[in-house]
């Protein structure tokens, strides 16, 4: 998540923007295996010991991660949007990989408020069966330019 904070910072970035990201974390499991069993492509991997970038300091977990990349809008729902249309239907097979490898799932949001305009944040009944049905917890970063 170090990049998190540095896109948090673009001046070129005009409107509050959000980025959705699914996360799947453990203490070490094979990253293509995901990939494999859920049939998409992630954003991001890393493995437990490797290190971070631009740093001396090793990950001390495993991550698959996809995320929606940034998007300008004044509604958490429109990333939700992009999440629901790539993991709704795969919610057994996320299931079966949590038990199988003894994962966490988390659901992050990135938001990068600009010209003091936040977004409206609030989840629809079928997100968050889907966030409950997957066991995922919510972490929600803002940042303020």
């Amino acid at each position: 998540m170090e990049s998190l904070q540095e896109n948090s910072s673009n001046k070129n970035i005009s409107n509050t923007n959000i980025r959705a990201s699914l996360r799947i974390i453990g203490e070490d499991f094979d990253v293509q295996k995901i990939t494999e069993v859920l049939e998409i492509h992630p954003s991001k991997t890393w493995n437990k010991g490797d290190f971070i970038r631009n740093t001396e300091k090793k990950r001390t977990y495993t991550a698959w991660m996809y995320n929606t990349g940034l998007m300008e809008s004044l509604n958490i729902n429109t990333s939700i949007k992009q999440i629901k249309e790539v993991f709704f239907q795969k919610v057994d097979k996320i299931v079966a990989l949590k038990n199988l490898y003894d994962l966490d799932i988390s659901i992050d949001f990135v938001i990068v408020i600009e010209n003091e305009e936040p977004p409206a944040i609030y989840f629809d009944p079928d997100f968050i069966k889907f966030a409950a049905e997957i066991g995922a917890k919510f972490d929600i970063d803002t940042y303020i330019n």
